[in-house]
């Protein structure tokens, strides 16, 4: 997917400097291990010119919140090491090699994990939970849509493409893209969720056959403009809270009314309501799909919307809020909004609050097959968090794991994950068109 980056969004440029090169390899191809069973952290060090690399590096092993539990020296002989450590608590331990040459130093690290599918939700599950969200619905269904529909041109004569906007909560709007074919006929339903960011989205333009796809923001802004007007509005989905510049997704954690993705959410199953509308929609064949950000907001909205049929995700955000401060060694899930509470004083409401944001009870409520993806050396999606949400879904479901990949998959995940889901979704769903492929492999589009 290409993209148009923004001043908010660019990614920085890294140079590379003639550092050593670090590998990993693990003992196990899943560096899945029994509690008290050794992982064996293979190591491979070569200078920059490809040769053995010998002498000393330096290890720091942490648990996945980056607390340290060990660090010292390794030897290093032709260029291999390797470092054995257990536990007894499931969950993931990350071990960092740092090598120097000439000056020049790198770091890399490899995560494993023990016995994962042990790790238990530490959110609370609120009484009211489903209606509190059925009691926001009621609310956005008492607001007019006051819908706007625009077609444009697209790349083929026999799709017909919209722009569509309503009316949200709040005095929101929210806005998406719909393309589907001009012949009548009852299509398939394909919404996909974009990644966290603010900026302006290069839209994919779906022509997958026998298919209604819409593509959407989950900000108020429209997604049809020159980049200009995105540079002006970017500023509003930024605060300063304790002295840090944060994004959107930290605002307003202690009330339940205000928390950002409120709206989002509420747009999300407004949009279904739109789509599942449309004359030639199969409201038996509505799936939902994205990573990270859109990832998390797919499950989210899966647990809320029975209508949907079948949901694929990568890298889920928003799993187990609480877990930093319920169960030591763990990192808490994307966004980490407790970490940046307004005030001290409201701690406590954002804790509650964060349980109706957190998919470990969404997933509760989940009916549709689930086909997950998640990367052991993401630090952005800590991968506990994902296996406790993963844990309490109770309809089909499928996770395919990747020890090295992080924020984002290896390319050798990336083609497993096709495979994989394409096998799952012709076995649940549909069969994959390989037209309709999509690919997020987490934030890349901010």
């Amino acid at each position: 997917m290409n993209h148009e980056y923004t001043s908010e969004g660019a990614p920085a440029k890294v140079d590379k400097k003639p550092a050593p090169v670090i590998v990993f390899a693990f003992d196990k191809k899943d560096a899945i291990y029994k509690t008290g069973e050794n992982v064996h952290f293979l190591i491979s060090i070569k200078n920059a010119d490809s040769t053995a690399f010998n002498g000393k590096c330096q290890f720091r092993l942490t648990d996945e919140d980056s607390k340290t539990i060990k660090e010292g020296d390794l030897s290093v002989v032709a260029g291999k090491t390797e470092y054995l450590t257990t536990t007894t608590t499931p969950g993931f331990i990350r071990l960092y090699i740092t090598a120097e040459q000439n000056g020049y130093s790198d770091t890399n690290y490899a995560t494993a994990a023990f016995d994962p599918e042990k790790i238990n939700a530490s959110q609370t599950f609120p009484s009211d939970f489903m209606a509190f969200w059925k009691k926001e619905k009621a609310g956005l269904d008492a607001i007019p849509m006051n819908l706007n529909r625009v077609e444009f041109d697209g790349p083929d004569p026999n799709f017909k493409y919209e722009y569509i906007d309503f009316q949200n909560v709040e005095g929101k709007r929210f806005y998406f893209v719909m393309t589907q074919p001009k012949k009548p006929g009852k299509y398939i339903v394909s919404m996909r969720i974009p990644g966290a960011g603010v900026y302006k989205r290069h839209v994919h333009i779906s022509t997958a056959p026998n298919t209604i796809s819409i593509e959407l923001s989950v900000h108020d802004f429209p997604i049809n403009q020159p980049i200009e007007s995105y540079e002006k509005v970017i500023p509003n989905y930024f605060r300063m809270i304790n002295g840090r510049k944060q994004r959107y997704e930290m605002f307003d954690i202690q009330d339940r009314e205000k928390y950002y993705y409120r709206s989002v959410i509420l747009g999300l199953w407004r949009t279904l309501d739109i789509a599942c509308a449309e004359p030639n929609a199969d409201v038996n064949k509505l799936m939902v799909a994205g990573g990270s950000q859109g990832g998390g907001l797919t499950l989210a909205i899966a647990g809320l919307d029975q209508r949907i049929k079948y949901i694929e995700v990568q890298c889920p955000v928003l799993c187990d809020h609480t877990a930093a401060i319920r169960q030591p060694g763990r990192e808490a899930g994307w966004p980490r909004v407790l970490d940046a509470v307004e005030k001290p004083e409201y701690l406590q409401d954002a804790i509650k609050v964060s349980a109706y944001y957190d998919n470990c009870n969404f997933a509760r409520f989940i009916k549709a097959p689930v086909f997950l993806a998640q990367g052991f050396n993401d630090k952005t999606v800590p991968p506990s968090g994902t296996y406790a949400m993963f844990k309490l879904i109770t309809s089909p479901k499928e996770m395919y794991v990747e020890p090295f990949s992080a924020h984002g998959f290896t390319p050798g995940a990336v083609k497993q994950i096709a495979i994989r889901s394409a096998e799952f979704r012709k076995k649940y769903f549909v069969e994959t068109n390989k037209r309709d492929s999509w690919r997020e492999g987490g934030d890349g589009e901010k």
